[in-house]
């Protein structure tokens, strides 16, 4: 292995241009890399070509010798020339490498490129291919010894280096520095850079400074300073203490013409036997040069292509021109270090064809101007479209509002949409290669493995509805599975669910509402029934039947007019007709029953939809106790008004009564008069106590107990002027009464015999048929006048307040009692109470 040599990098080249080039044919064809190197031998004495045809023996041969240039098939057995080249690149570096290969396409010439290929050629037919294999192999091989001579070259060479504080002052110069500055170092040592060299203030090498100390990185990056008329090389590298700068002149133009030969040959490679288009653009001149291949692209022949810019801007798509423009200026600034665009553009038939133009600025004037760039233009059409198609199908998973994925044979995810991980509560990448939970629980449930027949092709679909357990919650699914074929080949399962939980928890509590409005309906207390827009009744409930008399079936059929003696046939149809769905109307009507009685009712009416059948769901009820509650609640707020009025007028008497005689009073000073006003007060206190017992007590009863009639008619002899009456009582009935009612009752009897009859007067309380009676042998009550002594305020006393009657006619409503008014045996006023029940 004396005849290697390694500089260091892994790069394995002869030291002597002179010395002969050791070629390393790989071709998994014998015959040819035979033939291969018998030509190429001949071709060039200095040439000594090994051929090899694996990979493997390849590598070994390398390992053990020099060699020179590196040519290789694409097409390999045991892998292609693309990965081969790769790896050469990792392990040994820029050792030339020419792609020789009889497939050739934009593909393969675009990656080989990449990857880093010294040249690419196409196998064609005939030896003269090997003429030009042999050229090239000369034109890589050379270029990279005279590569290798200048890196020595340059390795030798001291670079300039000078130091700078924090406040930006020199502190060091080498001798290389000071060469290349024109300065001494005596001259520039504690000046601040930016006085020492003001044209660089405000220029690319005052921001690389700034930013390496202010971020504390270095920065590398070429600059060009006009009055020394020079290109820097600069690596600016920040510290503590400041900044440490190395650079070197690169203003070599030769070394840049090299380069941007180098640049335009393996362009000219990359195109080679490649379905691409030329084109070479002179900025100053504003003249572009274009192949055929450019030209046929879009279907013109050369001929037919202007050679200025317009032949290209104006064939571009006007929606893309801006940023093609915008991508290609920041190349030309020197933003990018090449440009590249995909745009579309007009063919001569008028379609639009997808292009992906590449390219790169190759010289550049003195104040880095663009002179001269090239580029290729490729057809992507196919691949936009399908790109296209694919975003298409993406972007139609993505916003699916279901879980979407794809499954391996195993039942493992492959594929799954955002929809789907976020059910699971992880990002995507976090589900590949795991098993399914809803595969798991579909094998679990069943007999055999109904994925694995999904698979096999046994079976085309899984579908179902189940429960499935996520880390934060158990849903119910929708799911459908379906297995993919490929060519013929089983490639995945495509698995598609819907969250069906609320849905089906929605379904389960109309079910369960259903249920109850059912049972509400049958149980109701309330009459209820469904019928149609014509009144046709179609459902009723057993109160409704119990109400009026009719069975079920009898109902059922009949139309609603036939029980509401409120509605007229021919208003029927119209009656509801402005109810909304769901909305409730309020009538209050009459029902017939079956034996023809009939009854007062509320209706309440509602519009619905029963299984899009308009309907209307009418809920009865009998008013009759609250249309009697109502007509006595009336009743007594008319009684309740008469009450007021004379309340009001009964006891404005006495208080002018007082109010006059309290100032006669005043005036005489005669205190006589104070009696007046205490009997006039006596008389407003008796009144208030009747109004307080209108008023508390009313038609009201307690509860009813036995009362012994000449017990309690005896003891309410006391609540009277003892020396005023007589009392008899000729009874020993037992009644059924609220006994403080009761007493309330005889008090006021025998004080209404007081106030109208002579001192003493005789009271006698009896027995009637149907109850008893209260009598006295006072002056009596005229017969005309015997219809209004229970009115509230009525009297025919001085002494009386015209209440005692109406509480005595109350007090015997509250007990269901009649009382009625008679003349007694001794001229005086009778009492009778019927429809009193005894013991």
């Amino acid at each position: 292995m004396s005849d290697v040599n390694d500089n260091g990098d892994g790069t394995r080249v002869s030291p002597d241009p002179s010395m002969p080039v050791r070629v390393l044919h790989v071709d998994d064809e014998p015959d040819f890399a035979d033939l291969a190197a018998s030509f190429l031998e001949r071709s060039d004495d200095r040439f000594e070509v090994i051929p090899v045809t694996s990979v493997s023996e390849a590598f070994t041969t390398i390992g053990s010798k020099r060699i020179d240039c590196i040519v290789s098939d694409y097409d390999m057995p045991e892998t292609n020339g693309i990965e081969f080249l790769e790896t050469v690149r990792d392990r040994y570096g820029e050792v030339p490498f020419v792609l020789f290969t009889g497939r050739g396409s934009e593909e393969v010439a675009s990656e080989a490129i990449s990857a880093g290929v010294s040249d690419y050629l196409r196998k064609e037919s005939g030896t003269d291919q090997f003429s030009v294999l042999a050229n090239r192999i000369e034109s890589v091989v050379s270029r990279a010894r005279a590569e290798k001579q200048l890196e020595a070259h340059l390795g030798q060479m001291t670079d300039a280096f000078y130091a700078l504080d924090a406040q930006w002052r020199f502190t060091y110069a080498n001798a290389r520095a000071e060469e290349m500055l024109d300065r001494d170092q005596e001259a520039i040592l504690g000046e601040v850079v930016w006085d020492a060299f003001p044209e660089t203030v405000g220029t690319r090498l005052e921001t690389a400074y700034r930013e390496a100390m202010d971020i504390g990185e270095p920065r590398e990056f070429e600059f060009r300073y006009d009055p020394l008329d020079t290109d820097f090389e600069v690596h600016a590298y920040p510290s503590d203490t400041g900044l440490s700068v190395y650079f070197r002149d690169v203003t070599d133009r030769k070394q840049r013409e090299r380069e941007l030969e180098e640049v335009s040959e393996r362009l000219s490679l990359a195109i080679e036997g490649a379905d691409v288009g030329v084109w070479d653009w002179d900025l100053p001149a504003d003249t572009v040069t274009f192949d055929e291949g450019w030209a046929a692209m879009l279907g013109y022949d050369l001929d037919e292509i202007d050679d200025d810019l317009s032949a290209w801007e104006e064939r571009v798509h006007p929606d893309d021109v801006d940023d093609v423009w915008s991508v290609l200026e920041s190349h030309l600034e020197g933003e990018t270090e090449f440009y590249e665009c995909d745009h579309r553009m007009r063919t001569k038939s008028g379609e639009w064809k997808w292009i992906r133009d590449r390219g790169r600025v190759v010289q550049r004037g003195p104040d880095g101007e663009p002179l001269r760039a090239v580029g290729i233009h490729i057809d992507v059409t196919e691949r936009k479209e399908r790109q296209r198609d694919l975003e298409r199908y993406r972007r139609m998973v993505e916003a699916m509002p279901e879980s979407v994925c794809l499954y391996d044979e195993d039942g493992r995810f492959a594929f799954v949409n955002d929809y789907l991980a976020e059910a699971y509560g992880v990002e995507r990448e976090a589900l590949l290669g795991t098993e399914s939970r809803l595969v798991d629980q579909i094998r679990e449930s069943s007999e055999g493995d109904p994925f694995a027949e999904l698979v096999a092709g046994e079976r085309d679909v899984l579908a179902d509805t189940t429960e499935i357990d996520l880390p934060d919650e158990t849903v119910v699914i929708d799911y459908r599975l379906s297995p993919i074929w490929v060519g013929g080949s089983f490639d995945a399962v495509l698995g598609i669910s819907r969250d069906v939980t609320e849905a089906h928890r929605r379904e389960e509590a109309l079910e369960r509402t259903s249920a109850r409005l059912e049972a509400l309906f049958e149980r109701s207390p309330d009459m209820m029934d469904i019928h149609d827009v014509s009144g046709k009744i179609v459902e009723v409930n057993q109160s409704l039947c119990r109400e009026l008399g009719y069975d079920e079936d009898e109902l059922v059929g009949m139309s609603v007019q036939e029980i509401d003696t409120g509605m007229d046939p021919s208003d029927a149809p119209g009656r509801w007709k402005g109810l909304g769905v769901d909305e409730t109307a309020r009538v209050e009507t009459t029902y017939r029953r079956a034996d023809g009685s009939e009854f007062p009712v509320e209706v309440h009416v509602r519009r619905i939809d029963v299984n899009g059948e308009d309907r209307f769901l009418a809920s009865s009820r009998d008013i009759t106790d609250r249309r009697a509650y109502q007509r006595r609640i009336e009743r007594e707020n008319e009684r309740l008004d008469e009450f007021a009025s004379i309340v009001s007028h009964d006891l404005r008497n006495p208080l002018n009564v007082i109010s006059g005689f309290m100032r006669l009073a005043r005036e005489t000073e005669d205190l006589s008069y104070l009696d007046r006003c205490e009997r006039a007060a006596d008389d407003m206190e008796r009144l208030i106590d009747d109004v307080l017992t209108l008023a508390r007590q009313g038609r009201a009863v307690g509860e009813l107990e036995p009362v012994p009639l000449i017990e309690l008619a005896r003891r309410c002899r006391g609540n009277v002027d003892a020396e005023a009456f007589e009392l008899v009582v000729e009874t020993d009935s037992v009644i059924e009464a609220d006994p403080g009612r009761l007493r309330q009752l005889f008090g006021n009897l025998y004080q209404n015999a007081v106030d109208h009859g002579e001192s003493p007067v005789t009271v006698t309380v009896g027995d009637t048929e149907e109850g008893f009676y209260v009598a006295d042998d006072g002056p009596g009550i005229p017969a005309e006048r015997r219809d209004r002594v229970f009115e509230s305020g009525y009297t025919t006393s001085d002494s009386g307040t015209g209440f005692g009657l109406a509480i005595v006619d109350g007090i015997a409503d509250a007990h269901g009692w009649e009382v009625s008014v008679h003349e007694s045996e001794t001229g005086g006023v009778r009492f009778e109470f019927d429809g009193v029940k005894r013991e």
